[in-house]
């Protein structure tokens, strides 16, 4: 068997050759040779032949990236030229995606391209930017190999085959006893210090993290002893030229030691990077940096617009935007010696906040490290793959057509009779009103909104009614007002779900909303929620607020283009990321009253099923 790997990073280096160890190991009776592009640990496997080093291929950022495109040209033309004469029957590509999307295209050119395996190991962090590359993923590979455990419906949802074993680096991380050491002492502190590998992260890194030490050892008062790892395939000499000891700081470089320095100290100043999810499940709280290029920094924040947070442990907890970060980060300008120092001296002194935060991190071993052996794992699916290669799911390109012309027709309708209406007067509601709409046909989070406005507002002594359309019901005529007996199928589902949330609320079922209105108004209501009625042009209310989602125009039918959006007082985006679709959007998340302890059956109607299964995972189900 034949296995052509390619892997640029010192961290996917590490993961790969421990699949390729356990490939070979799990695979006695057949020989395996492996070639192709590797670092000192892929390098490290006997027999390996090496058509170029990974070490020469280590830049990020948009300036470092073009200036390296002659030079990773080349490396292509000689993989190309290799695997011309020698093709493989197996290709595994990790990280690097810009490189090696672009390699597997012209790849795919070739006679035997269809008959090889091809997986893409560590893929893009699509969810962040470029969600086009998923297409370009599922039409050159016949599947992917993914660390995080949300990175799995992820590229399942458009019908890709994942595997998902837990993450090979993590759980060799508890294979070390590392004692912890008195990181606080009378006259001095100790702290982990990592400033990155590549040649762009150390030169803008290393310069930031002498003034950080310092401010620190002004505000703490004490010593500071800084233990830098050195990562396999740097240069110890320029770190050790850049960060020089002296009476206030004190530098120690430890070798290929990351673990054992992380599993010591309680505390990080750590780039940006897999490093700071080691960091955090070893109980070391990192505080979170990286400085790009003042160019590359400009692309990102013009033309990504990633408002969420970059560190891995915040974004395994759940995190949503890095103002609520768990674990603070310090990106671009931001990251200031000042600013550092003054957050690794709040974790020094702030003991509870610390240990709550090293809590949090180690409460992400679980989903992260399911085996023992977890490369292991990962290496006997791909052994199954190769021997019965995965299909991809079949995605209903029909039904997705139709949806996306239901959804022009639906909201081109719309925009025609608001047209149509002009300027004439809309009557408005008799008491004080909110109404909580839409865009898309339902899923967006309209009912538990509703449900909770009320709850508030009877909270604060309102007397509250409803007004609903009350779809699904078999009421016609006239105004019907809900009671606790009335069952679902008269009433509608949607009633029946806030009378059985909310016992106080005043709900009356109508077509006509406004005699709806009216008629609460004369049971005593002084506050009235329209759940729904956006698009309608027969009422209106004091406060409009509408629900979002991601969901795309071919994925969901909306009745309103997006451009309607600004008709409304309050945007709030309930599920999926956040996008430039609706920038005025407020994201939100639900609580839930309990979590269920063992296995449940979910049922779900028109919300997105994998949407309710991952919401009740991330908190614990």
């Amino acid at each position: 068997m034949r296995v052509f790997v390619s892997a640029a990073e010192i961290s996917s280096d590490l993961q790969a050759e421990k699949i390729l160890r356990a490939l070979i190991e799990l695979n006695p009776g057949q020989p395996v040779e492996i070639f192709g592009i590797g670092g000192p640990r892929i390098r490290s496997i006997p027999g390996f032949q090496a058509i170029a080093h990974a070490e020469s291929m280590r830049v990020m950022g948009l300036v470092e990236v073009l200036s390296q495109i002659p030079r990773l040209r080349k490396i292509q033309d000689s993989v190309v030229d290799h695997l011309e004469s020698h093709p493989p029957d197996v290709i595994l590509t990790f990280d690097y995606p810009d490189f090696h999307l672009s390699l597997m295209r012209r790849l795919s050119r070739c006679s035997w391209y269809s008959r090889a395996l091809k997986v893409c190991g560590i893929p893009p962090k699509v969810w962040v930017w470029r969600k086009g590359r998923v297409k370009k993923i599922r039409s050159l590979y016949d599947g992917v190999w993914v660390i995080f455990p949300f990175e799995k419906t992820f590229y399942e949802q458009p019908g890709i085959p994942v595997i998902y074993e837990g993450n090979p680096l993590i759980a060799d991380l508890f294979r070390e006893r590392v004692q912890k050491i008195q990181f606080e002492t009378e006259d001095q502190i100790s702290i982990a210090v990592f400033p990155g590998s590549r040649d762009a992260e150390l030169k803008h890194h290393l310069p930031l993290i002498g003034p950080t030490l310092s401010h620190l050892a002004r505000l703490s008062e004490k010593r500071i002893i800084a233990e830098v790892p050195i990562p396999a395939g740097v240069s110890s000499e320029r770190i050790e030229r850049e960060l020089v000891s002296d009476e206030h700081v004190q530098y120690a470089f430890v070798k290929a030691g990351a673990t054992q320095v992380l599993g010591r100290n309680s505390i990080g100043l750590i780039k940006s990077g897999t490093s700071t999810l080691e960091a955090a499940v070893l109980g070391c709280v990192p505080v979170i940096y990286y400085k790009l290029n003042p160019v590359s920094e400009w692309f990102f924040k013009r033309f990504v617009g990633y408002l969420g947070p970059v560190g891995l442990p915040n974004i395994l907890l759940g995190v949503k935007d890095r103002a609520h970060a768990v674990f603070k980060e310090f990106l671009g300008v931001e990251a200031k010696p000042d600013l550092l120092a003054i957050e690794l001296h709040r974790l020094i002194q702030d003991t509870p906040s610390r240990e709550e935060l090293r809590a949090s991190g180690e409460s992400l071993r679980a989903d992260l490290v399911p085996h023992v052996e977890v490369s292991r794992e990962v290496a006997r699916k791909l052994l199954a793959w190769i021997q019965n290669r995965p299909a991809h799911a079949t995605i209903d390109r029909t039904r997705s057509l139709w949806i996306a012309l239901a959804s022009f027709l639906w909201s081109g309708l719309n925009q025609w009779r608001r047209a149509a209406r002009g300027f004439s007067p809309i009557p408005k509601m008799p008491v004080k009103s909110i109404l909580v709409g839409n865009l898309q046909a339902g899923g967006a989070g309209k009912t538990p909104m509703v449900i909770a406005l009320a709850k508030e507002a009877i909270g604060r002594g309102y007397s509250v009614g409803v007004v609903t359309r009350g779809y699904g019901g078999s009421l016609s005529e006239g105004v019907h007002l809900v009671s606790p007996t009335d069952p679902a199928h008269l009433i509608g589902d949607e009633p029946a779900e806030m009378m059985k949330a909310v016992p106080e609320l005043k709900i009356a079922v109508s077509k006509d909303r406004m005699k709806a209105s009216r008629f609460l108004v004369n049971q005593g209501v002084n506050l009235i929620v329209a759940d729904d009625g956006f698009q309608n042009l027969g009422f209106r209310t004091d406060v409009t607020i509408l629900m979002v989602t991601d969901a795309a125009r071919n994925e969901a039918i909306y009745r309103d283009f997006d451009s309607a959006a600004s008709g409304a007082d309050f945007v709030f985006q309930s599920k999926g990321q956040k996008s430039s679709r609706f920038p005025q959007a407020i994201e939100i998340d639900w609580d839930v009253d309990a979590i269920p302890k063992g296995p449940v059956w979910i049922w779900t109607a028109i919300g997105d099923p994998v949407d309710l299964v991952q919401f009740y995972a991330r908190r614990g189900l």
